[in-house]
């Protein structure tokens, strides 16, 4: 017995397919929008782009304060506190969070330890869910 099909039965897959297709394009479009909302990207070194020359930066840079750096690679804020092989960090809306020291994290200026109300950058990665420092640049 065979059934007979109708233009809907045929033309369902092919629109399903295209609406899956359309969904797609507009999640990768919006991923690659500014998350931060600032809706500028100040300099090739963008919010969202990994910059090879951070492995040399050892103090503050103004480009910071106008919110450009890599912010996969990078965390800015203020100290909460600091203890051997933890820093608090706050951001400007009053969110802490941890971040683990390591042996080998390098503090520049060189002899500096973080306070607490001091801006820093702490350069690192992502681990299970922590911020790993490989370094700390408290601001001068």
């Amino acid at each position: 017995m065979q059934m007979k099909r109708s233009a809907l039965d045929i033309l369902r897959p092919v629109a399903l397919g295209l609406g899956i297709f359309g969904a797609s394009s507009a999640m990768v479009g919006a991923q690659s929008q500014d998350q931060c909302g600032s809706g500028k990207q100040t300099s090739q070194t963008s919010w969202n782009s990994f910059d090879p020359a951070y492995n040399s930066v050892t103090s503050w840079q103004s480009a910071w304060d106008s919110g450009d750096y890599d912010r996969n690679h990078m965390l800015l804020g203020t100290v909460g506190s600091f203890s051997a092989y933890r820093l608090t960090l706050a951001n400007s809306g009053g969110d802490t969070m941890m971040v683990d020291l390591k042996n080998g994290t390098v503090i520049k200026p060189t002899g500096t330890t973080p306070m607490a109300g001091e801006k820093v950058a702490v350069f690192g990665y992502w681990s299970n869910g922590t911020f790993i420092a490989n370094r700390v640049i408290v601001h001068s």
